[in-house]
């Protein structure tokens, strides 16, 4: 680590000291120094060179609140778009590597005067814009001491919403915060904005009907079905055992199961082509279910719960007949980044089979950690799973995303070889498949830097050759790249040997996982995304390619050896739509899953279509509408990424038509809130999709608390679409289309459709599955109040009825909302949650 010496005066005197600081003294100037961070302007008249087309313009502002006086003290922080030009005499800052960032006074810093403010403007490249992206727990460092958190950007919870806050970020107020360039109409989605748009519910209790919708439902004749007298289910041992987290659910719901309940019947009389399809009728005397396998007998039980509130355990006499529209239902759990408990994974997968979701894509390791312990290399852990503040990176990573200077924080973290076997068993009870991703050759930087840290203890012991046997990059490759994320090390050598031994090795230990836990391994997802420009200047790829001439693409050429390794041992090989383009579809096994992620506004159904037509099995996952890391909506105080969408909230997951995905350039916009046109007609689809999968990437994501927020309800507006085809959806025509915002084929009578549907759908989540989610300890979104103030008094509503509405008066008392008294004016106006024990965000009027 390079050295840094810090001078400063004690709190009480002005006074210089002349010898290095104390502990205690680095110590107090952390916790009173004052760092303060505004963003400008996200579009400013003038950018410095190299980075003219686009750039932010930004601030920060220290000060202290006694004289320090030196220029050997350093901070380093987290910036997710690096600075490339600053506007400071004082003070320089330099990019080291990712997102960490170093400031470091300069020889004209005369120190800081009491009280006194120093501000840096600086220029940083491409586009941050939301509040989440400026990233806390800047780091004070000293040579010989023990580095601290400045407590100034650390962040706090909101005692009435329980939300982040960020002290030391200034508040964004005004469009200039909030679109990306000149050409981003962007909107601000206030209270006013939110009325004008949102369509008020219109139903006042919730419909007989279920999370996901089935295929049918009949109301049949008869007594009502009282559920509060429980359920005979008459099962053996073994098929009442692995029904269990079914029969927990109802139990939670007062629904037992005991011998003096409704006699229930299950009948494996179904024809077994889908085998996840069921009938359910329901009587008061008597319930019987048929199915052709057990995932269909628990289906069934799952609707039931869906059935019924929690206040209410009684439903007409009916019939249900359902099967789902994909076979593959998935959340995508991205774990690396920043760290989720296991807690957390365990209650998602308990959520993810309440609506019928059947496959966990588990994502285990990228460039800011590796969370899975594998046995013979104890490195991946014990430095890829933390991260703290070593340059050397020898016994941690690099403080990436304002992950701060403790090993213990919860961003920190991996499952050891329990943990993932009880993940293992919790999913299969719950009839979900996990795929375990270990992200490569990119976004690999957590594996390549913990296999040096082993490769430089084995060779100080002697042991060279084991020591070369994992190493994961080659010295005398000299390659400048620069990844998305900003790193200049992040990338495996594709033509090491070794690469493709540690590949081998790290499958056939998580294979030996899935052994012991007795859950088959079935697909494993190989990553293979966003691959810098590596490997131009390796030796050893240079040999390649001598020996190989006719080799296409280095990325290419791995994803094919991997898939030929993964395929080899009897897995299903899967992969991100981008990098599975780069291979010759000769030298891939014959099953292969491609997550076709490119945006829809930018042509993005053509990848799709292509991998589709190749017979592989293309799970989509558009970002414009399943990637719950971006915001509910386009408001400075939610949180989420923007790159991809400003606004998925769940009505947006609910109106998602996957079968055709250019149809949707005529009820959607892009990014920047335009219009955009897709053009089919030379990209037919000839075959079906597989299925659909949400994506809750962790960068911005600190806590199980903020993940669940973004997580609930978008969830349930997914398995919605991923279970059930509405009959508003736009068919998909195979002679190919254009579509436009003026091509008119969404017509009115389907745009009615969908609205009643929605209004279906919003009810039951407002009456019914909220609760649900709060006695599970969900910790949900609570919906933005809509209102306007008309006729001298203000009118308001929320998507989802049956939650209490508040506004704010004049002297700053929060009332209830009453629809049939409205109040003549409002400050403020918010809802809360089911229990009466948390608030939503409130918005101005």
């Amino acid at each position: 680590m390079r050295k840094f010496l810090l001078f400063m005066a004690g709190a009480c005197s002005a006074t210089v000291m002349a010898k290095a600081p104390t502990q205690i003294e680095l110590d107090t100037l952390a916790q009173q120094l004052s760092v303060s961070y505004e963003l400008l302007s996200a579009k400013p008249d003038v950018c410095p060179a190299p980075h003219q087309a686009q750039c932010y313009l930004s601030r920060l502002t220290l000060s202290a609140p006694y004289d320090v006086k030196s220029n050997s003290w350093s901070v380093y922080f987290s910036q997710l778009m690096p600075i490339y030009s600053t506007d400071s005499a004082q003070f320089s800052i330099t990019h080291i590597n990712g997102d960490l960032h170093q400031i470091k006074p300069t020889a004209a810093f005369t120190g800081f005067k009491a009280n006194t403010p120093i501000s840096i403007e600086f220029y940083t490249q491409e586009s941050q814009i939301t509040r989440s992206e400026f990233m806390p727990n800047y780091m004070l460092a000293s040579s010989g001491l023990k580095s601290r958190v400045i407590d100034s950007t650390k962040t706090t919870l909101d005692p009435n919403t329980k939300l982040e806050l960020q002290p030391y970020l200034a508040p964004f107020l005004t469009l200039e915060q909030l679109q990306t360039s000149k050409d981003d109409a962007t909107v601000w989605m206030g209270a006013e904005y939110l009325y004008q748009n949102e369509t008020k519910p219109t139903l006042s209790k919730a419909p007989l009907s279920v999370i996901p919708k089935p295929a049918d439902l009949t109301v049949l004749t008869g007594d009502v079905v009282d559920l509060s007298q429980g359920l005979n289910l008459q099962l053996d041992d073994t098929n009442q055992a692995q029904l269990s987290a079914a029969i927990t659910r109802l139990t939670s719901f007062g629904i037992k199961q005991h011998s003096q309940g409704i006699a229930t019947t299950i009948n494996f009389d179904l024809p077994g082509n889908v085998p996840e399809a069921y009938t359910l009728s329901m009587q008061h005397d008597q319930i019987a279910i048929s199915a052709s396998s057990l995932s269909g007998v628990f289906y069934a039980l799952q609707s039931i719960a869906g059935l019924v509130s929690l206040e209410n355990l009684t439903i007409p006499a009916l019939k249900i007949t359902d099967a789902p529209r994909y076979p593959f239902r998935g959340m995508h759990i991205d774990v690396a980044r920043n760290f989720r408990s296991k807690a957390f994974i365990l209650n998602t997968i308990e959520q993810m089979a309440a609506y019928k979701l059947n496959k966990l894509h588990l994502h285990l390791a990228d460039d800011e950690g590796w969370r899975l312990a594998i046995k013979d290399l104890p490195e991946l852990t014990e430095v890829g799973a933390t991260r703290c503040l070593d340059l050397t990176e020898q016994a941690c990573l690099l403080p990436q995303l304002g992950a701060g200077l403790n090993k213990g924080a919860a961003v920190n973290g991996y499952y050891n070889q329990a943990d993932y076997i009880e993940i293992l068993k919790y999913a299969q009870a719950h009839f979900i498949e996990v795929i375990p991703s270990l992200d490569m050759p990119g976004h690999s930087r957590a594996a390549i830097i913990a296999m040096e840290a082993r490769f430089n203890s084995l060779t100080a012991q002697g042991k060279s050759a084991q020591a070369l046997k994992y190493r994961l990059v080659e010295p005398a490759d000299k390659t400048n790249y620069n990844s998305i994320q900003h790193y200049n090390d992040n990338t495996l050598n594709v033509c090491l040997d070794s690469t493709y031994q540690f590949i081998d090795k790290v499958l056939d230990e998580v294979n030996a996982l899935h052994v012991q836990a007795g859950v088959p391994f079935k697909t494993y997802h190989i990553g293979a995304d966003e691959t810098a420009g590596a490997w131009v200047d390796s030796p050893s790829c240079k040999a390649l390619k001598q020996q190989q001439p006719e080799l296409h693409s280095f990325n290419g050429y791995f994803i094919e050896k991997v898939s030929s390794l993964v395929a080899g041992k009897g897995l299903k090989v899967a992969g991100w739509s981008d990098g599975m383009s780069d291979v010759a579809l000769k030298n891939m096994p014959k099953t292969v899953q491609s997550n076709a992620w490119a945006t829809l506004s930018e042509e993005g159904h053509q990848v799709a279509h292509r991998h589709a037509n190749q017979g592989w099995d293309v799970v989509l996952s558009s970002p414009d509408v399943t990637y719950f890391d971006f915001p509910y909506q386009s408001h400075p105080q939610e949180p989420g990424n923007h790159w991809a969408s400003r606004a998925i909230d769940s009505k947006k997951v609910f109106g998602f038509m996957p079968d055709n995905l250019p149809a949707h350039a005529e009820i959607w916009q892009s990014v920047k809130s335009q219009n955009y046109s897709a053009d089919d007609r030379q990209s037919i689809r000839t075959k079906e999709f597989h299925g659909l999968q949400g994506h809750l990437w962790s960068e911005l994501l600190r806590s199980d608390r903020q993940a669940e927020y973004m997580l609930y309800p978008r969830l349930l507006a997914l398995a919605e679409r991923a279970w059930h085809k509405a009959p508003w959806e736009l068919e998909y025509k195979t002679q190919g289309v254009k579509y436009d915002q003026n091509t008119g084929h969404f017509k009115t009578a389907l745009k009615q459709q969908k609205e009643a549907d929605w209004q279906r759908f919003a009810a039951l989540v407002g009456f019914k599955e909220l609760a649900k989610l709060e006695q599970a300890g969900r910790f949900y979104r609570i919906p933005s109040v809509a209102a306007r103030a008309i006729d001298n008094n203000v009118d308001a509503f929320i998507p989802y009825p049956g939650l209490t509405i508040e506004y704010q008066n004049s002297d700053g008392q929060w009332l209830k909302y009453k629809a049939d008294s409205k109040p003549v004016s409002a400050q403020q106006v918010r809802a809360i949650s089911v229990n009466g024990l948390r608030e939503g965000r409130a918005l101005e009027l």
